[in-house]
């Protein structure tokens, strides 16, 4: 169960890793994604939102008894999330546009 745990969690911060290398070393990604980032009814969306959204499915497998998939996919959302508070600098998901 602990290496269940921890490849989720490695997982989902390589995953976020990645995601975010190629948007900061792609020059189309970076100025269509990066830069000028998509602002939904004028809130900024992070993609630390992405890892809610995981921990969601997970709790949605853990309520369907799959505990097994649902601390693989736990430890994915939480990955996502700490990759993306490190790489930011701030723990956010949601944030009001200027």
């Amino acid at each position: 169960m602990i290496s269940l745990l921890l490849f989720g969690l490695l997982s989902g911060i390589l995953l976020t890793w990645v995601f975010e290398l190629v948007l900061k070393t792609d020059k189309k990604l970076r100025e269509r994604y990066y830069r000028q980032h998509e602002v939904l009814f004028g809130y900024h969306v992070h993609h630390s939102t992405y890892g809610l959204a995981v921990l969601l499915v997970a709790i949605i497998l853990f309520l369907n008894h799959q505990e097994s998939q649902s601390v693989f996919w736990a430890a994915v959302g939480m990955g996502i999330i700490l990759e993306h508070t490190i790489s930011d600098g701030r723990f956010v998901f949601i944030e009001k546009q200027a």
